[in-house]
């Protein structure tokens, strides 16, 4: 039976952080930060609290900073489950909101991957011209660039931060809904470690989202394909991870601690923090997916297809020259004759996708792709042997975000669906 690390105790260590709210106060001004109401407007018991919030502009609002009906904010969290003094999160915000309003809007949540950030959707992908007119608020928190989503191990010192399961799912949950005007229906999608994320979070709290969609997601982290084919394996993600961390990289081995036989030991009955790994992983967690919908995309590691025609450059007409979108054959903006938004290909979801090259020894978009590709195809065997139902698409593809663009339109009517939009 799988032992499932028991919750950490609360962490109230704020004071530590005074030197920062000194200096935060002392910059709020020139970065154009406005100060929140402070600890007194969160009167629940919620460690976190909110201390700035900011306007931002994009390309897509490029007023919103001065506009009266604002469409971003950017919350800046202070909370000893992160271990930082301040993380951000980005809300894209429907027509009609404001923190004063008499009703509630539902959330989308889309949580970055490893290497990312709050500002990863609203730079590199086209969530803003998707969301334009619907009635829904897209919740993207920061976490860390290797936070995996979950609380760590920290060599079993449960008095160490950070803890992002207990972040994301109790604490951004609470002030959005106590302070921002969200209700409590929710759906989430993620990318790669924040699919790995969305999937094990849904898993281990059902009900908490209505629908789940997981894009090349990091979804059994004990992958091992039974002999060495394969030079990259399940761990190697969180191990790749370490470096990206933090300036100095983060030891990888607080994360879960050591995966245990079959790695890094030939010993079956050397299982380490096996147990850790198993908890959080989303392939063990699968059977609390029951009864919610579920959208899982995964690529092989190629991004050569015969099905799939060139994106068109909406404006000359012509194929775009970067050969990640023409592979995605799909990108936002693409009209057709009656000047609608061109539709993902429907054949691009493939029963079985050929698996191309061996993955070389080298980390880039082909080699992750086909790793996550391999996770994915248990992932999905795994829900098939449970009876839960889900929808598949397989594809030619690689680790980039023209693929994951045209996946998040994909995905899109199924969450949206899933908030009664």
């Amino acid at each position: 039976m799988l032992q499932v690390p028991r919750r950490r105790s609360r962490r109230i260590p704020r004071r530590r952080l005074t030197g920062w709210s000194l200096v935060l106060a002392v910059l709020a001004p020139l970065l154009g930060l406005g100060v929140a109401a402070g600890p007194a407007a969160n009167a629940t018991a919620n460690p976190a609290t909110v201390w700035w919030e900011a306007f931002p502009n994009t390309p897509v609002h490029p007023n919103n900073s001065t506009a009266t009906q604002k469409r971003i904010i950017d919350i800046g969290i202070n909370s000893p489950s992160t271990g930082a003094p301040v993380k951000w999160v980005r809300v894209l915000l429907p027509v009609g909101w404001s923190k004063t309003a008499t009703r509630t809007w539902p959330t989308l949540w889309m949580l970055h991957g490893g290497g990312d950030n709050h500002t990863s959707y609203t730079d590199k992908s086209s969530i803003q011209q998707m969301v334009l007119d619907k009635d829904v608020m897209v919740v993207m928190p920061e976490t860390s660039p290797c936070s995996s989503y979950s609380n760590w191990y920290n060599g079993n010192n449960e008095a160490l931060a950070p803890d992002w399961e207990d972040y994301i799912i109790e604490e951004v949950s609470q002030i959005l809904e106590s302070q921002y005007r969200a209700s409590g229906d929710r759906a989430v999608l993620g990318i790669s470690m924040g699919g790995g994320g969305a999937m094990t979070l849904a898993g281990k709290h059902p009900g908490h989202f209505k629908s789940v969609a997981s894009l090349s997601g990091a979804v059994n982290m004990l992958w091992h394909p039974g002999d060495t084919s394969e030079p990259i394996l399940g761990p190697s993600i969180v191990w790749a991870s370490g470096p990206l961390c933090a300036p100095g990289g983060v030891d990888w081995k607080r994360i879960w601690g050591e995966p245990g036989y079959p790695f890094f030991t030939n010993d079956p009955t050397d299982l380490r923090q096996r147990n850790y790994w198993l908890a959080n992983s989303a392939i063990h967690n699968a059977e609390g997916l029951r009864g919610t919908p579920l959208y899982l995309y995964y690529g092989n590691g190629s991004d050569t297809s015969a099905t799939q025609p060139p994106a068109l450059d909406p404006v000359t007409g012509k194929p775009v020259p970067d050969g990640d979108i023409t592979g995605a054959g799909w990108a936002w903006g693409q009209l057709d004759a009656a000047g609608n938004q061109v539709q993902p290909n429907p054949q691009r979801c493939l029963a079985s996708p050929p698996t191309g090259k061996p993955s070389p020894a080298v980390i880039d978009a082909a080699m992750l792709e086909r790793v996550d590709g391999k996770m994915n195809q248990s992932f999905a065997d795994r829900l098939r042997e449970l009876g839960i139902p889900f929808t598949e698409c397989a594809a030619y593809g690689l680790h980039s975000w023209p693929y994951w663009d045209r996946e998040i339109y994909a995905a899109l009517p199924m969450l949206l669906g899933s908030l009664g939009l």
